[in-house]
């Protein structure tokens, strides 16, 4: 969904998504890189008895859901991050393609950012902790609780990201 608030900027409606196979943090945000709006935020928890394979379709499905609900005009999404256990890192990526290929499904476009750019676009710092990150997206939304849990934070601040690259974008057509 795109449309125009009262000063006439473009403003983007932007599902955020932090992936997980157990927890999958989903954000849906309004704005124009300057001012946002959080519309509805939440998790999709997948039965951790059910096999991988029914579990991504349980986010693929989150997913496309969110998406005929909410009607983004983008979906942004966490990109891959290795660390030390390159198992986690894989299953992190499979629910990353599970969402991403919902997207496609509902012929949604998907950006996506690394966690030192999410972190350093929402606090300044591409270091900043979880908790900060989460102490900001409050802020920077107008939120009156902590969006809880981390993941749900996460998911926002990747929304917001997006927002801010948005503003970006549209600075440069203007030139």
């Amino acid at each position: 969904m795109t449309s125009s608030n009262s000063a006439g900027s473009p403003t983007r409606r932007v599902l955020g998504i932090d992936p997980g196979l157990t927890i999958t943090g989903w954000g849906v945000v309004d704005g124009d890189g300057s001012a946002a709006t959080a519309v509805e935020y939440g998790v999709i928890r997948t039965k951790t008895k059910s096999s991988r394979a029914e579990r991504l379709g349980q986010i693929a499905e989150g997913v496309r859901a969110l998406i005929r609900e909410h009607e983004p005009a983008e979906l942004a999404v966490e990109q891959q991050f290795v660390a030390v256990n390159v198992r986690s890192a894989m299953v992190i990526g499979e629910a990353r393609a599970a969402a991403m290929v919902a997207a496609a499904d509902c012929a949604i476009p998907v950006f996506e950012f690394a966690p030192t750019a999410v972190k350093e676009a929402v606090t300044g710092w591409g270091g900043a902790p979880k908790e900060q990150v989460q102490q900001m997206v409050m802020v920077q939304l107008g939120l009156v609780e902590l969006p809880e849990p981390l993941d749900i934070s996460d998911a926002l601040a990747i929304a917001l990201t997006r927002l801010g690259e948005l503003r970006l974008e549209l600075a440069m057509a203007r030139s």
